[in-house]
Parts: structure tokens; sequence; C-alpha cells
């Protein structure tokens, strides 16, 4: 079997738009018989001919249109193979890290973002725990684990080492079948007619909307609370209320998303940072690499999904952009 490297595709592709071995071989800088050899090499492990070398300028066929377009393909692959193995070179032979996921990011892109921790370029060896955002606080202080992708900033707590992954805002979300009812009115008007299915008072999201609620003097009867956001979605989906979440939560519900509508939170707009926090010392040359592992997932798995549940939102809006 005949090896075939990625500079015999890319002159290939150079034949196929320049539509001459001259001009290909100019372009690629080699002579005009490496041009030729690099053709006869592909064709001979393909098979087939590449090129109706009885029209001038040289035409393609299917086959070597196919091959000409993989080229600039491969290429970046190999340059995405090579920055890899550099990245992984500059790291210790192997690093544990276990790691603390919320809750709303365990449960839509967290899979994605291990599975990129551990088999991407930085090869960690990964231990991941999911929970309520306060668990993980505490398991970082006693050291139980080494990193959190959170919304606790941990405010007052010294030590600690946060960077931003993401931002997005709170919206209001209400059952399909009252859209028409809600949309247009005021927050208290909204909180008067419906009631609010919360977020656990133990969840950061649950006390993040009701400090938000206090600033504007808003004080709703307490109904229905939930430690995870599936629950939340299904409650308002099936008519029980309306509720402050967020698109990532949303998402977390996604099973329930057909019976309810996301919209701008009518008044004051407030939003929560997903960060990735340290301990001041540790992983500090690694965690910024982590955090864009976290970004570039939720940019790639999240942001597409968000967007079709609230097309009114931008990426800018959402810090992803």
């Amino acid at each position: 079997m005949l090896d075939l490297d990625l500079h015999t595709f890319r002159l290939v592709a150079a034949v196929a738009d320049t539509g001459s071995v001259t001009a290909a071989a100019e372009r690629a800088g080699v002579t005009q018989s490496a041009v030729s050899q690099a053709l006869r090499r592909a064709e001979a492990l393909i098979g087939t001919p590449l090129f109706d070398r009885s029209r001038r300028p040289l035409t393609p066929t299917h086959v070597g249109r196919m091959v000409a377009s993989r080229a600039d393909e491969l290429a970046r692959a190999a340059e995405r193979l090579l920055a890899d193995a550099r990245a992984a070179a500059e790291l210790p032979g192997s690093i544990d890290l276990r790691i603390g996921l919320v809750d709303s990011l365990a449960g839509t892109v967290g899979a994605r973002i291990v599975r990129e921790l551990a088999d991407g370029a930085l090869a960690l060896t990964v231990t991941a725990w999911s929970g309520l955002a306060f668990s993980h606080t505490q398991a970082l202080m006693r050291h139980e684990i080494d990193v959190a992708l959170t919304c606790d900033p941990m405010e007052g707590l010294g030590g600690v080492e946060r960077i931003v992954v993401f931002r997005e805002p709170y919206v209001l979300i209400a059952p399909r079948t009252e859209v028409d009812v809600v949309r247009g009115r005021d927050l208290q008007a909204v909180l008067e007619h419906y009631r609010l299915v919360r977020h656990s008072a133990r969840s950061y999201a649950g006390q993040h909307v009701e400090r938000h609620l206090g600033r504007m003097g808003l004080r709703p009867p307490r109904a229905f609370e939930f430690d995870t956001s599936d629950a939340l979605v299904a409650m308002v989906a099936t008519g029980m209320g309306v509720a402050i979440t967020t698109p990532l939560c949303i998402l977390q519900g996604a099973a329930h998303t057909a019976g309810i509508v996301a919209m701008p939170l009518p008044g004051a707009a407030f939003s929560r940072e997903l960060l990735l926090t340290t301990r001041r010392g540790d992983f500090d040359d690694l965690a910024p690499r982590i955090a864009e592992v976290a970004r570039s997932v939720a940019r790639s798995h999240a942001l597409p999904s968000m967007l079709a549940i609230a097309p009114w939102l931008t990426p800018e809006a959402l810090a992803l952009g």
C-alpha cells in the first residue's frame, strides 16, 4: 500500500484549483515533476483517475473534486493535532482532576465537557461530581474537589480564583397556553395573576431570584420550590405557574420545553455568571485552559439550543459569542 501524505492532497487540490500542473507547481513552490508524481501517487492509491487529462484546463473528475474539497479539512485537522500534541507536551505526565459541576451544567453539556477534558488536548484523568452550587463551595474549601464549574461566586471567601466561563440572563417562562396573557404585562402584574414556581431557596439561582424580587419590592407568596430545573420547567409546562430562570436551566428541562415559552424578563434585567473556581495556588496554569474547554463546549453545544428556545437572545447577551 502506498503512503499518501498531506502534501500530496494539497498538490491535488492546487491542480484542481488552478487547472494546471505548472500553475500548481508555482503556487506550491515545487517542480512540475513533483506535482505530476503526487497526482500519480494519489490515483494509484485511490484506484481511479482524479483528473480528465483530455481536457484543458485540467478538469477534476467527481472523485477528484471530492479529494480536493477535503484537502483543506485534512490540513486543519493536522494543524489541530499538532497544536493539541504540543499543548499536551507542556503538561505533566498525568493529572487527576476532581471537578464539581453545578446541576444545570451537569444536566446539559457537562458530559461533553468531561469528555473533552479527558480525551482532548489536556488528557486529564477526570472525576466529576454534580450538585447544587453551595455543595461545591464546601467541597472546594474542604479539598474534596480541585475545581468547580459553578454559578456561586463564593464571595467573601479568600484564596479563591475565579474565571468567568459565560454569562446568561434570567428570563421569564410561562405555560405556552398563557403566553398571550403574560406577554406585555409588567412583572408585578404577572406575579399577581400567576403563582411563581421557584428554584429552591437552597440553590444559588433561588437566592439570586429572591434578591432581585426584593430589590423590586415584590414578595410573591411561596407555592412551589424545586432543587432541579427539569422539575421547575415541568411544573410551568403543566400550567402551575410561571418561573424566573435561565436559558441553561431551561435546557436541563428540555423534555418539557414544548409546553413553555421563554420571554425577556419584564422590568430590570439581571444575569448570572458561570464560573470556574479554584483554590489560589492550585491549578493556576491549567485553570484558564479548563475554562476555555468549558466555554468552547457551551458555545458549540449549548448556545444553539439556547437561541432556539429564546431566539430574541444574542450570543453577546450570553457572553459566548
